[in-house]
């Protein structure tokens, strides 16, 4: 571990146009507020830049802009560095942008995780473009109360303990499910892999889903859940960590990005022998774009960011179950779990379209049944993303490869972020 005086730390975005200087600027003066050196901001960017934009942003601090499909530099220095044609596309080939011109979340972020790697950074902290470097602690009367916080300087507060590979913390602002109640919203939740966030719904008219976050951070905890929004992550043992990996699927002729490509961080860490810390920095997510106001799910916005939600969800929960049952971390087996998500889509997408006079929730079940075809093909890709990680990583650290016996490594579910 470098001493962070001489540690070079990155900050990464991912995003498609980059042609607002904001969300950039917030960051990079809430660090220079509390000293907090950045060495530069690698930002993965899809469909367009606006060159004045990134023009007054290098004024400021260097920036690396690298296309999360198909980065000529990226992919050249991959080759240099001694992988093969076939490895580096296993790393970098998104097929959806070529038939559909999207590029799922993961492929966004190891762009930015591979030239942070390749370009000798220590530390990477990833932010959101809907994200701000302060916390909401109350909201009284209409009237929000705002606590700054050093972002960086409480990540790496964390990441230089010894084998902490990870932090994050959830956010504070309004949750992604808006306030509602219906018969079937349990089906509905179900069906999408959100029961959890039954109990925290049912309180809605209390608390109208906004969280709140504290002015001092509590105790850093072990956790297994990271969100790419507000996330650290060290280099200095790759090892310890995973690309990310999200899925894709077409339904209803629309090419849909699976949600979740952080969700699995947090076991890829456990099973690397590393930790994950939830640091309690709850950064403001404004989640729908328009705080503060109350997000009422028959606005037609609120309505689609929803729905898109719903969407992304059911892209991921077929890959997930998936990796869980291969893992042994499922109370039941694939088959059971997906029935039960399909069965109860069939139900509380009907009555979700019925309640918010929406009949694009009642296709859900037939999106479930689109992302379960695309599955062999997620499984594929993922496969061959964890066989081109895995030469990438044994030509950073060649001194550290070590491999496990042939029956340990058949017990051994690969990793993946």
């Amino acid at each position: 571990m470098k001493h962070l005086t001489t540690s070079k730390v990155a900050l990464g975005l991912i995003t498609r146009w980059l042609n607002d200087p904001s969300p950039i600027l917030r960051f990079l003066n809430n660090a220079r507020q509390h000293g907090q050196a950045i060495d530069r901001f690698i930002v993965a960017c899809s469909h367009g830049i606006d060159q004045q934009v990134l023009a007054r942003l290098r004024r400021e601090v260097q920036v690396d802009v690298v296309l999360p499909h198909g980065d000529a530099g990226l992919n050249g220095h991959l080759l240099a560095f001694g992988l093969s044609r076939d490895e580096v596309e296993g790393l970098l080939d998104v097929p959806s942008w070529s038939r559909h011109r999207e590029v799922p979340y993961g492929a966004y972020r190891n762009a930015v995780l591979i030239h942070a790697l390749l370009t000798g950074m220590d530390y990477l902290l990833f932010f959101d473009t809907d994200i701000q470097p302060r916390v909401l602690t109350a909201h009284d009367a209409g009237e929000p109360s705002w606590h700054e916080v050093d972002f960086v300087g409480r990540h790496l507060t964390h990441l230089t303990r010894p084998n902490v590979a990870a932090t994050s913390s959830d956010y504070s602002g309004y949750y992604i499910i808006p306030p509602m109640n219906f018969d079937g919203l349990e089906d509905l939740l179900v069906g999408v892999g959100k029961d959890l966030a039954l109990e925290y719904l049912a309180k809605s008219d209390e608390h109208g889903c906004l969280n709140l976050g504290p002015q001092q951070p509590g105790l850093p905890a072990p956790t297994d859940k990271v969100l790419g929004g507000n996330l650290g992550l060290s280099l200095d043992a790759p090892r310890r960590l995973a690309p990310f990996f999200s899925t894709t699927y077409e339904t209803g002729q629309q090419c849909i990005l699976g949600r979740g490509e952080d969700t699995l961080l947090g076991q890829a860490v456990r099973q690397s022998e590393g930790l994950a810390l939830d640091i309690d920095l709850r950064v403001f997510h404004d989640t729908f774009n328009d705080f503060p106001h109350l997000p009422d799910v028959r606005r037609r916005e609120v309505r689609d960011r929803f729905h898109r939600a719903c969407l992304g969800w059911i892209g991921r929960n077929p890959f997930l179950t998936w990796y869980q049952a291969q893992a042994g971390l499922l109370d039941a087996d694939f088959d059971t779990v997906i029935s039960q998500q399909r069965e109860s889509l069939v139900v509380g997408g009907a009555r979700a379209a019925q309640f918010l006079d929406d009949p694009r929730f009642a296709r859900l079940s037939d999106a479930l049944a689109d992302s379960l075809a695309a599955l062999p093909d997620m499984i594929a890709r993922y496969q061959r993303l964890m066989e081109s990680w895995s030469v990438l990583i044994g030509h950073l650290v060649p001194d550290e490869v070590q491999q496990a016996p042939a029956a340990e490594q058949d017990d051994k579910v690969p990793l993946v972020a």
